[in-house]
């Protein structure tokens, strides 16, 4: 039986860095659920196509670039993090003050 040798510390920052990429791309998923289910509930008691669509489509593009690599990629960068907090809590207020 192969026993599994331990990671050196290169590898270990790796496994770490993965682990909080996936926890970033889990939020930002979490947050384009949000998205969608605020700009729905907004679109149906404003009856207003303008004032719910922006939010749950911008939710929908988000969950939707999660999932292709590239834009995952760039998304979990410092500045993408930042952009799309800023995005999100935007249109938070945008929903909740329409």
């Amino acid at each position: 039986m192969q026993t599994k040798q331990p990671l050196n510390r290169a590898e270990t920052e790796l496994a770490r860095y993965g682990d909080y990429m996936e926890t970033i791309i889990m939020n930002m998923r979490w947050a384009g659920y949000l998205l969608i289910a605020i700009g729905l509930i907004n679109w149906r008691y404003q009856n207003s196509f303008e004032k719910g669509a922006p939010i749950w489509i911008f939710g929908l593009l988000l969950i939707a670039g999660t999932f292709v690599p590239a834009v995952a990629k760039r998304l979990t960068s410092k500045f993408g993090i930042a952009v799309v907090a800023l995005a999100v809590a935007a249109l938070l207020v945008v929903a909740f003050a329409a």
